[in-house]
């Protein structure tokens, strides 16, 4: 057993990976944890290290799925560097112990280089990626903190015993819940969200159907477009007469949150918790070719409570995006009917729940 306190955070790639590792870093910070985060130099991940002052491993791992054959070698080549790496990094001889904490997503391969303490694995979607399923082939997964009951259930056909499934809910910090009031205008205010990238699909399509509704004053809109797409986007908007407000990226999304009365925006796992924690009505446009269709069936998990609508991309996505948005213009109280539904859904603190389980292994 370790005296000094020490966690592997693996986390990399996408924010839906690397912001949930984030907060939960935090915590383990507060609590004066040493931490060593494994990550790419392709995310937010290294940034992030830099700014909290946490000692960075970098490897050049990357995604294999869906690839050719000569990217798929590519990556069995970066898999093995990536553990020579980690291995060096990580003290082999050095017989103190510690657990890891993996949160998804190709980076966590390096999990399978990892003999010298137990691996505990976040899972954000209700369905479980590729490398979360490689991982529970394994005996090192002692613990799966799931990001939603329908994870839970996921994992639980596996029936591995030695497993704990815990439903914690995604990390998503202490968003503040929205007030029950709603916007009393006739103006309806619509956050667009395309994920921390942006969405093409979303960028081009969404100021075409919005032109109308921003022309007579029926709409006010906030929109963030990625960092690559900004110009691209206000571009999209300039000829139109209205209230726009076009961002690359919106760093205060709580407060994005509170003044939207609804919001347009793709599904990943982190973006439907964040939706949860602050009460609000999602308006869910999947990503088409999301692997295993997961960020469908994250959108499925509140609309088939009622508590949000889902429009898939599709060639008709304009006019049943056009056919929602007069529908709820003239009958504000299909938002407070959703709002009361996402209510009752249980919150939890994700990050004190996955820091007390792990922590318990220090005892």
């Amino acid at each position: 057993m370790a005296d000094l306190k020490t966690i592997y955070i693996v986390a990399g790639g996408t924010g839906g990976h690397v912001f949930p590792a984030k907060r939960v870093a935090q915590k383990y910070l507060n609590n004066g944890f040493k931490i060593n985060w494994i990550g790419t130099s392709r995310g937010p991940e290294k940034k992030i290290c830099k700014d909290l002052g946490i000692n960075f491993i970098q490897v050049p791992l990357y995604g294999f799925r869906g690839k050719g054959f000569f990217t798929k070698l590519k990556a069995l080549i970066a898999f093995i560097l990536s553990g020579l790496i980690f291995i060096f990094y990580s003290n082999p001889f050095n017989k103190q112990n510690s657990p890891m904490l993996v949160f998804g997503g190709y980076v966590s391969l390096i999990a399978f280089f990892y003999f010298k303490g137990p691996v505990f694995l976040q899972e954000q979607n209700t369905i479980p990626g590729s490398v979360s399923r490689l991982l529970l082939s394994t005996n090192k997964v002692s613990k799966i903190f799931c990001g939603f009951e329908k994870t839970k259930n996921f994992f639980e056909k596996y029936e591995k015993n030695f497993i704990d499934l815990i439903n914690t809910g995604n990390p998503v910090g202490k968003i503040k819940e929205k007030e029950n009031s709603l916007n009393n205008s006739s103006c309806l205010k619509v956050l667009v969200l395309g994920g921390s990238q942006g969405s093409m699909f979303l960028n081009e399509l969404i100021p075409e159907t919005f032109k109308e509704f921003i022309e007579n004053n029926s709409l006010e809109v906030k929109h963030q477009s990625g960092y690559k797409n900004e110009t691209k986007v206000k571009d999209n908007y300039s000829t139109f007469i209205g209230e726009v407000t076009v961002q690359a990226f919106i760093e205060d999304i709580e407060s994005a949150y509170q003044w939207a009365d609804i919001i347009i925006c793709r599904s990943g796992a982190l973006t439907v918790s964040e939706i949860i924690a602050s009460r609000s009505v999602g308006v869910f446009v999947p990503i088409k070719v999301s692997i295993d269709d997961h960020q469908k069936e994250n959108a499925s998990y509140l609309s088939s409570l009622d508590a949000a609508w889902l429009i898939e991309e599709s060639e008709n996505f304009k006019n049943e995006l056009r056919e929602l948005l007069v529908e709820i213009i003239n009958n504000k109280n299909l938002i407070y009917e959703k709002r009361e539904n996402i209510k009752k859904i249980e919150l939890k603190d994700a990050e004190s729940i996955i820091f007390n389980e792990i922590n318990a292994w220090y005892k």
